[in-house]
């Protein structure tokens, strides 16, 4: 097959969904299918500044990028308006602020999906809810290639689905792989399409290999003793960065060998929280690190607390259970369908300072459980999580999408 894969952003970009689609499309390649991507030259989707290569060749993907508009903060106040003003009446006025505020937008992208979309036997969109999407998917329905969607749905975030043209898209493309079932039932029971398939994100294992604890642990000046709590993503406010600091505060107090290790991309959100904290004993933080020290963040540590907000899968939490560490996850559809509660990990209310903190203790005073949480994630990794498992649900959905058209096409 020859497949077009057109992203917000792609590697050596940060983040769940550009790593989804940088590992699914150099597992399609390896499987004989030429896979090109068409993306921005962006690292940033708060300025979509334009920093990266025009065109690289990576692992046998063709990858294209375009210059993206800047996200200025006239356009952040543009999308805000837009979102403020359009769901009391859901006004087709105000998509196109929510539209130009989202960004990327991509004038020479569309354009080339335009020329070249009948090169390409499908075309297979990632992520529903920045701006990148809407023109793609037009100009393939325009050339009549068959469309397929990964939309990352946050079903707790409006933003990311109920906006008019959010949900033409997800209607009219001719399938949606889903992260995980509840996103599936939630596109189903709301009647977006028909043809809905749970997918996920899946790791290569051989990618995570086995390292050294006291190396690890070496590289952030941890105690060798210590019981480490690691949250790894970008520090914004939702990922729940303030509640694992204050359930920390609250452990020291009657357990002072704990420590916190909070790895990922500073915001202005996380900034000002840790001038409003100021120095904070048993707190090690680090801003964006190589892929090797990442690695590191999670051998190094005990636990893996993320309960954040708006997750459409959470990729961060298999990484924990390559290397054996129990994840404490917040109580929402998606991550719920993941983390199955007390027998991999925790899920607990992510406002619950005090919940977060009572299972840090179980964690911290019971460390055979918490080997235990960890190996039963990694056996479900195993089981249902590796690259080589969803490429093959990517691929049989793709063969399916194509077989069907091919039968619309006699009829």
């Amino acid at each position: 097959m020859r497949v077009l894969h057109v992203t917000h952003q792609y590697y050596p970009t940060v983040g769940g969904s550009e790593k989804y689609i940088t590992d699914l499309s150099e597992e399609l390649v390896r499987r004989g299918h030429h896979v090109d991507v068409f993306t921005t030259r962006s690292v940033d989707y708060q300025t979509w500044r334009n920093e990266l290569p025009r065109y690289e060749q990576l692992n046998g993907v063709q990858v294209y990028r375009f210059d993206s508009w800047l996200r200025t903060p006239r356009k952040w106040t543009w999308m805000h308006y837009g979102f403020q003003h359009y769901w009391p009446g859901e006004s087709h006025l105000y998509e196109p602020l929510i539209f130009l505020g989202s960004g990327p937008v991509c004038p020479a992208m569309f354009w080339r999906i335009l020329r070249q979309a009948r090169q390409y036997d499908l075309i297979h969109i990632n992520n529903l809810h920045y701006s990148h999407a809407y023109p793609a998917y037009w100009a393939a329905r325009r050339r009549g290639v068959p469309v397929i969607i990964t939309p990352h749905i946050h079903a707790e975030q409006r933003v990311t689905y109920d906006v008019g043209y959010f949900r033409s898209i997800l209607r009219g493309s001719n399938a949606i792989l889903a992260d995980t079932n509840e996103e599936q039932a939630f596109l189903l029971n709301r009647k977006f399409n028909d043809f809905v398939v749970t997918g996920g994100v899946g790791l290569q294992l051989d990618q995570l290999p086995p390292l050294e604890r006291a190396v690890s642990r070496a590289k952030f000046d941890l105690p060798s003793d210590a019981f480490v709590v690691l949250l790894l993503g970008r520090k914004v406010e939702y990922k729940g960065l303030q509640l694992v600091v204050e359930a920390l505060l609250e452990l020291r107090r009657t357990r002072p060998n704990v420590y916190l290790l909070a790895v990922g991309p500073e915001t202005a959100y996380s900034r000002q929280l840790w001038a409003r904290y100021g120095a904070l004993d048993g707190v090690i933080v680090r801003d964006t690190v190589s892929n090797e020290d990442r690695l590191h963040a999670l051998n190094a540590s005990d636990v893996l607390a993320l309960p954040s907000s708006g997750e459409a899968f959470g990729i961060v939490y298999l990484e924990a259970w390559a290397y054996r560490k129990p994840v404490i996850g917040a109580r929402i559809a998606s991550v719920s369908s993941l983390v199955e509660d007390s027998v991999d990990g925790y899920l607990i209310d992510p406002t619950r300072t005090d919940e977060l903190a009572v299972r840090l203790a179980t964690l911290y005073d019971q460390r055979e459980l918490a080997q235990t949480l960890g190996q039963h994630g990694r056996v479900k990794l195993e089981r249902r999580y590796t690259l080589e498992r969803i490429a093959d649900i990517v691929e049989g959905s793709y063969i399916r999408v194509l077989r069907r058209q091919c039968t619309l096409a006699r009829s």
